[in-house]
């Protein structure tokens, strides 16, 4: 067996498969787009295309009208099974948005709506998830934590996406996926400090302070960053990873109602890495608690794990005073095909994994091609990826 994976490892670096363990709710392979399809009208165009395709043959477009953005619903076809098993493992989800060259807005954002008969009903998200405005390819957060879920034997469930933007918009959804904490690098916890970060001296509208094992931010409105945010280890996580996460509490919200976040990772040898993906973080009047993602693949990194300094930067904006609190940041691990326990190497661990649940129907990260059966073909998977990122 060990001369079998030792031969199989020589041959990952040339026959690596594009899939990851995902445990994939929509993949935006049929035509109706599972349901969405038929929001189509109005000048709004939502459609199955091959532009910004992370898994499978295509992915789903939506085009706003020619002349303006704005808001509209798309509705997804309410077939339970296909949605409701994967929700009650996780109502955190990751999805792919792509935003094609030459298009670019001011902002845009998604919210979301759980949806099923009486007395279930209408269960709408607070606030809004952001989407990408410029080009490029970026992986959101979507956090249902705090809608409840339909009883098992309702007639029927759907989830539904507000789509909306400050002008013409055309973006590309693909990979509608369970989030894993497995997945997850804990960075900083806050349980006594606030782990370097700190305003510019000189900006006296933003303050930083440890509250109660969180890190309080008190700003008085506008644009401040929050700088030096450092722990042991941080370049290592960052260099493996995709996603900085963190959970955010909006104790105070802005009059105006929005507050958002960028991020920027700092060091000797990669400079000034800022994402240009904008998370939402307030939204109206609203005091809340959710998890936000940012994907800061586009950002420049440090070119080995010991650099001699690598800082995470916030940098927050607020339509006036707001005042929010961190807690647990964590960087989301790239995916690494055939990491079936996602630990970033591909070993002994998920072959066994595979190989304990073979032919299991189970929502679980052992069927990596996510085709519904843990079969020869995953175990292949992991086989052909052996030793990869180890």
């Amino acid at each position: 067996m060990k001369r079998t994976l030792f031969a199989l490892s020589i041959l990952a670096g040339a026959l690596t498969l594009a899939t990851a363990p995902a445990q994939i709710v929509y993949s935006f392979e049929p035509e109706d787009l599972h349901g969405f399809a038929g929001s189509a009208g109005d000048g709004w165009q939502v459609f199955r295309a091959t532009t910004g395709v992370t898994h499978g043959d295509y992915s789903m477009g939506v085009q706003w009208p020619s002349t303006s953005g704005g808001f509209r619903w798309l509705f997804g076809n309410g077939v339970r099974d296909e949605l409701l098993p994967y929700l009650q493992v996780s109502k955190k989800l990751l999805l792919d948005a792509t935003v094609p060259a030459g298009v670019s807005v001011p902002w845009a954002n998604v919210t979301f709506s759980l949806n099923g008969p009486d007395p279930y009903g209408w269960n709408q998200l607070i606030g809004a998830v952001g989407l990408p405005r410029v080009e490029g390819t970026r992986t959101i957060l979507i956090d249902l934590e705090s809608l409840p879920l339909p009883d098992p034997d309702t007639e029927w469930f759907q989830i539904n996406f507000g789509m909306n933007a400050g002008a013409s918009h055309q973006i590309y959804f693909d990979q509608l996926r369970l989030y894993r904490s497995d997945c997850e690098m804990v960075a900083m916890t806050f349980d006594s400090d606030v782990h370097g970060f700190a305003p510019d001296p000189n900006d006296l509208g933003v303050t930083v302070s440890w509250n109660d094992g969180k890190m309080r931010i008190q700003s008085t409105g506008g644009f401040h960053w929050i700088f030096n945010g450092t722990v042991p280890g941080l370049a290592a996580m960052v260099r493996r990873g995709a996603l900085v996460v963190m959970d955010v509490t909006v104790v105070s919200p802005p009059p105006a109602g929005w507050g958002n976040m960028i991020i920027s990772i700092n060091s000797d040898t990669g400079g000034w890495g800022q994402s240009n993906y904008t998370a939402e973080v307030a939204a109206g009047n609203n005091t809340f608690t959710r998890t936000i993602a940012i994907d800061y693949r586009d950002a420049s990194l440090p070119t080995d794990d010991n650099p001699a300094y690598c800082l995470l930067n916030l940098g927050i904006n607020s339509g006036g005073p707001m005042t929010i609190e961190v807690d647990n940041i964590r960087i989301y691990r790239a995916q690494v095909a055939g990491d079936v326990n996602c630990d970033g190497c591909v070993d002994d661990a998920d072959l066994l994994t595979v190989l304990f649940e073979f032919g299991s129907t189970a929502i679980t990260p052992a069927d990596v091609n996510s085709d519904g059966t843990v079969d020869d073909a995953d175990l292949l998977e992991v086989l052909f990826n052996f030793g990869n990122g180890c």
